[in-house]
């Protein structure tokens, strides 16, 4: 955590904001860093890159993950951890099978009522929940089947059970259109006219795709000319992420540029990018400054992340909360840190935390967010989405601030800390001094 700038700036919300302490400005992973420290960090050595503009490789094939990991295995065991590789899979008849050195992800059954005949793909069921597509193509609902149709993960920061749960029950037949799964799989093509229209020849699917899940080439480009002449090290290498994260992690399409999507009171999921981008400061950070691409933040946590908040902010400290542990009665237990506060869980992706787990006043969804900027105005998350709720409030700089409802009340509530429970008026008001030291 950071002590609380002097100098208090005006947010959208015409109030005051605690803001993160000067930030150090990432152009990219491989240049150096200059922190507020004073210190810097020198550009490692590594080797040369000699394509970072051409997403097609010179108008490259595909040739699938099982060719690269001929020669990379290594970073193929690595990524098949990572939830990019499990987003999307083929059920072939029968459950979806993980990795199997993993704890925790696994879709046991089809939706009550069906078998796995019926289902043609699981869209995730690795970190978070699973969605099923029918044999048409078509995502299966509550309102086309009549049935709970989405399987939650046991999340046990927000005291979810795993289970089938109710998905969109007013719809009947949800199409997967190219736009949506391009972003879970590798090689998508919009509809062509000549060509196909649909995988596998489902009506309910708009375009095709080469692989399913977000494997190699669906950041590294398709590689075919890479494979005869690896030495050129001519194959696609985005560095920043200002291409391959961003063609994914922007939130939904049809939304003016920078906005944050959201629903029902929390952030739409994959909307990092628009948010880092609202986050003030770090904006200008490149995604692979924090995160390795190829290594899951779920199941590899410590190496996936290369630097931590305290690599820039080395004299800020967490006054208030520093060395606390917050243990839910549930079970749950968490050792407080930057990102506790600072990467709240405002995002959701299929679950959220009921009143039972965080009280009337708390908001708490599945997914840290990337906006680390905390209003101190006493408001809660109506002011922190537009009034019709589908996008973040940003300011005229395009910046966004949580409330205190997301931050501090997920553990300051009448369920999990009850000596320590705050309203919004008073989370707010301690939140101005929470770096101090006393």
């Amino acid at each position: 955590m950071h002590e609380r700038h002097r100098d208090r700036r005006q947010c959208s919300l015409k109030g005051r904001v605690l803001i993160i302490s000067t930030l150090c400005v990432a152009c990219g992973i491989w240049s150096g860093l200059v922190c507020p420290s004073g210190g810097a960090f020198p550009a490692p050595s590594l080797p040369i890159y000699n394509n970072a503009s051409d997403p097609t490789n010179a108008g490259a094939s595909y040739v699938t993950s099982a060719s690269c990991a001929a020669c990379h295995p290594s970073f193929f065991e690595l990524h098949n951890r990572h939830g990019h590789a499990q987003a999307f899979q083929s059920t072939n008849g029968s459950a979806p099978v993980y990795p199997a050195d993993v704890e925790g992800p696994g879709v046991p059954d089809p939706p009550p009522g069906f078998d796995w005949s019926q289902i043609a793909y699981v869209l995730g069921g690795y970190t978070k929940g699973a969605y099923f597509i029918n044999l048409d193509g078509f995502l299966m609902t509550t309102g086309g089947t009549g049935t709970s149709t989405r399987w939650n993960l046991a999340n046990a920061a927000n005291g979810t059970a795993p289970g089938f749960t109710p998905y969109e029950p007013a719809l009947v037949n949800l199409s997967l259109p190219h736009e949506v799964n391009r972003r879970f799989t590798t090689g998508a093509q919009a509809p062509q006219p000549m060509g196909p229209l649909s995988q596998d020849s489902r009506p309910g699917i708009g375009g095709t795709w080469v692989e399913a899940g977000v494997q190699c080439e669906a950041c590294h480009g398709p590689g075919s000319n890479h494979v005869p002449r690896p030495a050129a090290r001519d194959l696609f290498v985005d560095s920043s992420g200002a291409q391959s994260c961003r063609n994914c992690h922007s939130g939904s399409p049809g939304l003016e540029e920078g906005a944050i999507p959201a629903r029902d009171g929390f952030i739409s999921a994959r909307s990092e990018w628009v948010e880092l981008k609202a986050s003030g400061g770090h904006a200008s950070f490149a995604c692979t400054f924090c995160h390795d691409p190829h290594r899951s933040t779920t199941y590899d946590r410590t190496n996936a992340i290369r630097n931590q908040c305290r690599a820039c902010h080395t004299t800020e400290n967490m006054a208030l909360h520093d060395g606390k542990v917050f243990t839910h009665p549930n079970g749950y237990t968490e050792v407080l840190s930057c990102e506790s506060c600072h990467m709240p869980f405002a995002g959701r992706v299929v679950s959220a935390a009921a009143p039972e787990v965080v009280g009337p006043l708390a908001r708490m969804g599945d997914s840290r967010t990337h906006i680390f900027r905390i209003t101190t105005d006493p408001i809660d998350y109506t002011g922190f989405f537009t009034p019709d709720g589908s996008q973040v409030v940003r300011d005229a700089q395009g910046k966004a601030a949580l409330t205190a409802d997301f931050v501090c009340l997920r553990c300051h509530n009448d369920v999990a800390l009850p000596n320590l429970s705050f309203s919004v008026d008073r989370a707010s008001e301690i939140a101005i001094g929470v770096h101090r030291e006393f």
